[in-house]
């Protein structure tokens, strides 16, 4: 199989006690054709410091902070690879995640997206609990069960870059929920695909940025029935 290129894209603020492991993890990849965007968005914390081991090995991205959506935007910008790949500073990928996502696209290119389940670890480290994540290959069905709830976990998605330059970038407007917003507008394009693997420790800390700013869950709703009115027009929920 062609190896086409990957890039990973982890976007940080003031995580440095967490960002090596993030970086170490995505290192550590059994898929060899990897780049790495290290965006720092603005760090107050001496994320820079603990970065400079790695120079070597990911490119390292200062902006001013913008938050996660723009730090993404910013970073996809400069990717390189077929695929992207989206980290959080505070998680962790599995060996084999790359590869088997890889896998799984270069099979079917007609899917924008994939996602896998994943794990919960605490603060330390330690599992805490193993999600299995939801999915059907019916978009129809997706789309209208993504109106109940977000379970799609950002960490655990690559896209393939022709889908995101069709559907542009995450919406910056959004202080949360840009990730939830992106599905839709990606699943109006094309269908997804999934891995029933946690290839994915996600970090639960009670930092995470989804439990603060705006809840823009609503707003995210609202577009995504412009984006589907022949599945979620008032007249059809």
């Amino acid at each position: 199989m062609i190896m086409p290129l990957v890039s990973v894209v982890i976007p940080t603020y003031n995580h440095a006690r967490y960002i090596t492991q993030a970086v170490e993890s995505a290192l550590k990849q059994t898929y060899q054709n990897v780049e790495i965007l290290v965006v720092d968005d603005g760090s107050t914390d001496n994320t820079a410091e603990v970065i400079k081991p790695y120079l070597t090995q990911v490119h390292y991205i200062y902006k001013e902070n913008g938050g996660t959506s723009s730090a993404l935007n910013y970073g996809i910008e400069q990717a390189a690879g077929k695929y992207v790949c989206w980290l959080s500073a505070d998680d962790m990928f599995e060996p084999e995640k790359t590869a088997k996502q890889v896998l799984l696209l270069e099979s079917d290119p007609s899917l924008g997206f994939c996602y896998t389940s994943f794990m919960i670890i605490d603060a330390l480290g330690n599992i805490t609990h193993l999600i299995r994540s939801f999915y059907t290959a019916n978009t129809h069905d997706m789309v209208l069960r993504l109106m109940d709830a977000c379970f799609i976990n950002g960490s655990t998605v690559m896209m393939r870059k022709s889908a995101l330059e069709k559907t542009g970038g995450f919406d910056e407007t959004l202080p949360t929920a840009h990730d939830y917003d992106m599905w839709f507008r990606l699943l109006r394009n094309g269908p997804c695909g999934f891995i029933d693997e946690q290839l994915l420790k996600y970090r639960w800390h009670g930092e995470n940025m989804s439990l603060y700013g705006v809840n823009c869950d609503a707003r995210v709703k609202a577009k995504a029935k412009e984006l589907f009115p022949e599945w979620l027009g008032e007249d059809r929920l």
